[in-house]
């Protein structure tokens, strides 16, 4: 057993340093101009860096304290001071970012954020690992290895992961670690004999998903829908009344959190402004960029978004499925089905609530990957008892994990952001509006509408558009 767990160390090493090669590559210390994630999330950083995160509530400000006040591109939430607040998420991933640079003095810009992407890259492959090893009934400790591997390798070398945990350190994200912890406290309480230890853990974990993200919501739902049948077994029913206890009571906290800036009309205004325009139910006229879900385009996206996050190792998913499905006959649910039904609901019923958002931004089927690498398991372990070999299912799924590990790659290094000359002509205008203290801009033919997110960034000004009188 031992020597099983030291055979196990080398390979998942040799996953990370490959890994930490890919993305260091992309790591820089200036975010992209069309990187409005990291651009959000350091100015907020900035700004509390300047003065005390108390004083802005622990919310997420976007204002810069020595520009023009009540004067933003986008107003969202406003207090009586003329700040504006980044209220579409809960706040925890801006809090997390803060804590973690502070106490390790980095600085805040972009490369800080692409190492702590990094390192909760890493750390939730490894919870998944631990995650499918719980899961799996094999009592050979090799091929335990092999499956813990699977899970991690389909984690690491998803194209769409890749770039999220490249250039996207925002609360998705920092969600989608936590659901992978809350699944975890969720097996670890379903089965440790330890019963108040196992309750804190997902109480902790549950609280923390809560704090970062909405999907929390949808975890919570997600474990009513699998474990319906169940909700008679009193240690089922306890757990889920714990997790439902920690994801209500922190999202009430996260609503008071938000009220206290502006009042309650104010927030749940601007909440539900973003709602209309990320979920696509409401008709082209409350739909961002106009993709509702009776336009055509948006099915034509979500199918897009399905191929992007299959693309490598995910069709070799969908492979196994196909090939258990045919092959192995076993009609009764395992508690690893369960687990994989919980990571694929709380996804999907996240990406269903804002249908519209989630088939126009390439990061958001991120939130599948988690449910993927257990997939890859369950289903690893389910085919390979149909060989009477087990080392040759093992070399097989070795050799076609290459090719489609080089695709995922190709797919990661096409999607991630290459440098534009627009970038030089942008850091020379914001020079320009830093020095001259503007707080307006007229929107010509040379820039898109966005592009005043990062000239407010790269110029510490607040900005607004007017346009021209030709215009």
């Amino acid at each position: 057993m031992v020597a099983a767990r030291f055979r196990l160390i080398l390979p998942v090493i040799v996953l990370i340093a490959a890994t930490w090669l890919l993305l260091n590559r992309n790591f820089k210390v200036q975010p992209d101009h069309r990187n409005t994630a990291h651009i959000f999330m350091l100015t907020t950083l900035s700004v509390w860096n300047s003065d005390n995160p108390a004083i802005y509530h622990f919310a997420p400000v976007q204002t810069w304290p020595d520009a023009k006040k009540f004067n933003h591109y986008y107003k969202r939430l406003e207090d009586k001071k003329g700040n504006n607040y980044y209220v579409s998420h809960p706040p925890l991933a801006f809090i997390a970012n803060y804590f973690i640079i502070k106490l390790f003095d980095l600085p805040i810009n972009q490369y800080s954020l692409q190492l702590i992407l990094f390192f909760l890259l890493v750390l939730g492959a490894l919870m998944l690992a631990w995650i499918v090893g719980q899961l799996s009934n094999e009592s050979n400790y090799r091929f335990k290895n092999h499956i813990m591997l699977a899970a991690m390798a389909v984690y690491l070398l998803n194209p769409v992961n890749l770039f999220a945990h490249s250039y996207h350190n925002f609360s998705e994200i920092w969600g989608q670690f936590f659901l992978i912890l809350s699944i975890a406290a969720w097996i670890h309480y379903l089965h440790s004999g330890r019963v108040l230890i196992s309750r804190i853990l997902l109480f902790l974990t549950t609280a923390l998903l809560a704090s970062t993200d909405w999907m929390g919501i949808t975890f919570f739902a997600a474990l009513i829908l699998v474990y319906w049948k169940k909700l008679k077994t009193p240690h089922i029913r306890r757990g889920i009344l714990v997790a439902g206890s920690a994801i209500t009571l922190f999202t009430v906290f996260v609503a008071i959190q938000y009220i206290s800036i502006t009042g309650s009309d104010a927030f749940f205004r601007a909440l539900g402004i973003r709602f209309l325009e990320r979920s696509g139910y409401f008709g082209k006229g409350y739909t961002d960029m106009g993709y509702h879900i009776l336009n055509p385009e948006t099915w034509l996206l979500f199918l897009q978004q399905i191929h992007h996050v299959l693309v490598g190792p995910g069709y070799f998913v969908l492979a196994l499925f196909v090939v258990a499905a045919i092959f192995v006959h076993k009609t009764k649910l395992s508690s690893d089905s369960k687990i994989l039904s919980l990571s694929l609901f709380t996804a999907l019923l996240f990406f269903a609530a804002v249908f519209s958002a989630g088939s126009t931004h390439y990061i958001y089927t991120a939130r599948f990957t988690p449910f993927l690498a257990i997939a890859v398991a369950h289903y690893y372990e389910k085919t390979c008892h149909c060989f009477k070999k087990k080392t040759w299912f093992i070399a097989l799924f070795i050799v076609i994990m290459h090719p489609l590990g080089y695709w995922a790659i190709r797919e990661y290094k096409k999607q991630s952001y290459s440098q534009e000359s627009k970038q030089i002509q942008l850091n020379m205008a914001a020079h320009i509006m830093k020095e001259q203290k503007r707080d307006s801009i007229a929107l010509n033919n040379n820039w898109e509408e966005r592009d005043i997110i990062y000239l407010s960034w790269q110029s510490q000004r607040n900005l607004v558009w007017i346009k021209t009188v030709e215009q």
